[in-house]
């Protein structure tokens, strides 16, 4: 009697073939397998020899920022499961979790290494550039590229757009400049990348030379100068000794001009076109003295102190706030008024601000020492109608001053040397005498 042989099931078939172990995928598993096919839309994974059918799609990719990887058939890659089985049968695979675990592993390898790489621009915004780099999207700013690719075009948006538009789909070289996984940061530098070549062209140049070079932009804050391979800037303030409305009204793009180094600082060149003639101020203050004593005329009132005009030539000054009187004064108004003629201190030369610094109480009698003495009350020395105390006037007498016809013949100096009287005293004696 022949024996009937039971038929073996295709599952049974399927574990026997793979010894009695068949494996079954969650969600979230990594799996890999070889590209049997590449289409417009999708990649066809055989996963397991052929056992399961992958799929995964570039639309998942694309909604992420990531690259899809240039993959073809034969080529073996690791995704990770979204879906163990479709409708269809599939195993449904995403990309995402390993490119993109793999992007920030390189990147954070080459922000450690300090590694310049190029990266690939994908489109430009008016705040700078979005980028590509390791399969993510990253951002390089505006103020990060190099002083060659910088839009020199004031604050018109639309034509930093323009400008940066050009460089989209090109590659340019850069370090990471920040990243941050866990908040998706990713932020590139052209300007860092630069560094080490802009050390070697700076090394033949010093602070203080005077250099020749051709304007490359002109902006809202000042003027850029091409330097051959380098790039300066001369901010607004060392255009000229006067004022500058607008830093076109000196100088025309790629007009030759000479310029000097004032400082070198990272990737940046400060420039002047001020310092390479004379400052004007110099003349105007050639006549003062720190220590004299000067007439002026309020000419503005500011929450911080006072604004005058001295003499025929109208020199301004300022009086600081703190200046302004012994006690304690928080509203200058409460002290002076517009148009009010004042004798004042000269107490700095301004040769940063170009105003003279002056000061009221240097030459106002104290308050104390006024108190002190009755207005019905004279003295034969003349010292006592002066403000002086009697300290002071002690002083004076034992250095041989007794009368005040000879003090007026003692200049500051003179009084600074005597024993007893420092620099303030002998300012206040002066001005008291001249009052």
């Amino acid at each position: 009697m022949a024996l009937k042989v039971k038929a073996q099931s295709p599952f049974a078939k399927l574990l026997e073939d793979k010894q009695g172990v068949l494996k079954i995928y969650a969600e979230g598993d990594l799996v890999e397998g070889v590209v049997t096919a590449v289409t417009k839309n999708r990649i066809w994974i055989d996963i397991d020899d052929g056992h399961l059918i992958g799929i995964i799609s570039n639309k998942e990719l694309f909604e992420e920022g990531i690259a899809a990887p240039n993959v073809k058939a034969g080529d073996t890659v690791t995704a990770s499961v979204l879906l163990p089985e479709s409708e269809d049968g599939f195993v449904i695979l995403s990309l995402r979790d390993a490119l993109e675990n793999r992007g920030w592993e390189a990147l954070e390898m080459r922000k450690t290494k300090d590694e310049v790489f190029d990266i690939k621009v994908i489109e430009a915004n008016r705040g700078g550039l979005i980028v590509e780099a390791d399969g993510l999207r990253g951002f390089l700013p505006v103020s990060q590229l190099a002083p060659e690719n910088y839009p020199r075009v004031g604050n018109d948006k639309d034509e930093i757009l323009s400008r940066l538009s050009q460089f989209e789909g090109k590659k340019m070289q850069v370090k990471v400049l920040d990243l941050d996984k866990n908040v998706n940061k990713l932020i590139f530098s052209e300007r860092m990348a630069r560094k080490n070549e802009f050390e070697e062209l700076v090394s033949g140049i010093k602070i203080g030379d005077t250099l020749e070079g051709k304007v490359s932009g002109i902006v809202d804050f000042g003027i850029f100068v091409s330097l051959g391979q380098l790039e300066g800037l001369v901010h607004i303030s060392e255009i000229s000794w006067g004022k500058v409305d607008h830093p076109s009204n000196f100088a025309k793009a790629e007009e030759k001009i000479k310029v000097q180094v004032i400082g070198i600082d990272d990737d940046k060149i400060s420039l002047s076109m001020k310092r390479l003639t004379r400052d004007p101020w110099l003349d105007t203050i050639k006549d003062f003295e720190v220590g004299e004593t000067v007439e002026a005329e309020v000419t503005q009132i500011m929450p911080f102190g006072v604004f005058v005009s001295i003499g025929k030539d109208k020199v301004d000054g300022l009086i600081h706030i703190s200046e302004l009187s012994i006690e304690h004064v928080t509203d200058p108004e409460s002290v002076v008024k517009t148009g009010d003629k004042l004798k004042l201190k000269v107490i700095d030369l301004g040769p940063d601000s170009h105003r003279l610094g002056l000061s009221l109480k240097a030459v106002s009698k104290s308050p104390v020492a006024k108190s002190a003495v009755k207005p019905a009350e004279k003295s034969a020395d003349g010292f006592a109608e002066l403000g002086l105390s009697a300290a002071v006037i002690a002083k004076l007498k034992e250095a041989g001053i007794d009368s005040i016809e000879v003090l007026k013949e003692k200049s500051e100096k003179d009084l600074e040397a005597l024993p007893g009287i420092g620099k303030v005293t002998a300012a206040k004696i002066v001005a008291a005498t001249k009052s």
